[in-house]
């Protein structure tokens, strides 16, 4: 779909070029969706809300965003109006089916070039919940962009409701877009912070794949290449990118021991998750203390960039060098202060953070040392006013690295919930389970005696 009348054309920002290089590595697009939905215990009215939807759609930009080639280049462009005539209605009699069904919209591919860059069903599940499910593509929205869109759409919907006047605006991602075009100020910070992160992730040491099932992958390319001394194996294969989605929900009363932990010590559930994975790979791959995967930064530092669609998440390459001396709750406080050095370069765009990356050391196109990508998703407790909501994230089928875990809280129960979208070429179910229950019992082990060092932990566990 290409510009028709006269609407201003941009080259794509660094956060969709990630989602561009993407592409390269997989020949299904499929892997750069966002398949989420979120559900409610009431009665939605859903012509209203089939109103809303298109009020959403004027207000938040990053929904008449299209995306085009341009010769050998994406480029893209905003529609001035958009409205959508007709929203599936579905009724689900189990979990089972309403699974199944969004797992299949999930991994069949947005139409991204013919000007489809998102799909709304709104649906009624087996209790009587009615919520919503969209299926974007990366290229218009990232997690927080889709979060934004339930949490607007919603306050749209009751406005309508209740004939009150519509929320406030929301920030334009076109303007975000504006802004890091052609812009010299970016580009030098760029320069700056891309030198000071290759220094910061290379620590003067080659890194080692910690992969969630061990060395079992690693352990088999260094036998069929005869390189026993490989540390980083080839996984970037883009036909062999088929995945599965497991989800592993933490009981209540370990869910309850661990919210009581960061609220007492005022931490972020991300730093004691994450270091509960990197004790846990350090674990399970030769007890190395060198711990090194992507973790997604959201870059929405503003409140009018908080408050917008889009996609301007990257993901930062954190590698943080474990010490056996240092104890849990100390070791958690040096991964706060990484995550600051991280965001503060997190302008450094993923394909020269990938660059830089390979020329280090000498990697072929296929080969990487991070063996997934991680994120947090703050799914606020309050997000929708008193609404206590069910939010859902659906497997698209394939993807590019090797896992994708998304961690979050439940909003209603406070519960963890670990999400692992897996390539099956690399892990199996089984390697997921057993990775996540290692995980939980390391997070509970260093908060049940934080004093703990990393290494009276590693033994213990």
């Amino acid at each position: 779909m290409k510009p028709k009348n006269g609407e201003q054309v941009y080259k794509l920002i660094h956060s969709q070029e990630m989602v561009q290089y993407m592409w390269k590595y997989s020949v299904h697009m499929q892997s750069t969706q966002i398949p989420l939905a979120i559900a409610f215990d009431e009665e939605l009215d859903f012509n209203v809300l089939a109103k809303a939807v298109n009020i959403e759609i004027a207000r938040n930009d990053c929904m008449r965003l299209r995306i085009f080639r341009d010769g050998f280049k994406v480029k893209q462009f905003f529609l001035n109006e958009y409205k959508l005539d007709k929203i599936l209605i579905k009724q689900f009699s189990s979990k089972d089916e309403r699974t199944a069904f969004f797992d299949g919209v999930a991994s069949t591919k947005l139409d991204v070039f013919g000007g489809e860059t998102f799909r709304i069903i709104f649906f009624r599940t087996e209790d009587n919940k009615c919520g919503v499910f969209i299926c974007a593509s990366h290229m218009v929205m990232d997690f927080a962009g889709a979060f934004m869109f339930f949490k607007d759409l919603i306050a749209v919907y009751d406005s309508l409701k209740n004939g009150a006047d519509l929320p406030r605006a929301l920030g334009k991602y076109e303007d975000i877009i504006i802004k890091e075009q052609d812009n010299p100020e970016l580009e030098e910070k760029i320069l700056r912070d891309k030198a000071e992160l290759d220094e910061w992730v290379a620590k003067d040491r080659v890194p080692f794949y910690n992969a969630i099932n061990g060395t079992k992958v690693l352990d088999m390319q260094r036998r069929l290449l005869h390189k026993k001394d490989m540390n980083m194996p080839h996984i970037y294969l883009p036909v062999l990118d088929s995945t599965n989605l497991v989800k592993c929900r933490l009981s209540e009363e370990d869910s309850r021991k661990i919210d009581a932990f960061i609220k007492e010590n005022q931490l972020s559930p991300e730093w004691v998750i994450q270091l509960g994975f990197r004790i846990y790979l350090s674990k399970i791959n030769c007890h190395t203390n060198d711990t090194l995967f992507w973790v997604l930064c959201p870059r929405r530092r503003t409140v009018k960039e908080k408050r917008c669609g889009g996609t301007l998440a990257s993901p930062m390459p954190w590698r943080e060098i474990l010490d056996d001396n240092k104890s849990f709750i100390d070791t958690i406080h040096q991964l706060s202060e990484s995550q600051i050095f991280l965001f503060r370069h997190s302008d450094v765009p993923f394909t020269e953070i990938r660059q830089m990356e390979r020329d280090r050391y000498g990697l072929s196109l296929m080969q990487t040392a991070n063996s997934m990508m991680f994120s947090f998703l703050p799914a606020g407790e309050n997000a929708f006013g008193d609404r206590e909501y069910e939010f859902s994230a659906y497997n698209f089928g394939h993807y590019v690295m090797p896992v994708y875990v998304l961690t979050m809280q439940d909003p209603a129960t406070h519960n963890f919930i670990f999400s692992y979208i897996h390539r099956l070429f690399l892990t199996k179910d089984e390697d997921v389970y057993s990775f996540n229950d290692g995980v939980v019992r390391t997070i509970l082990k260093g908060i049940e005696s934080p004093e703990k060092t990393i290494g009276e932990i590693l033994e213990e566990i």
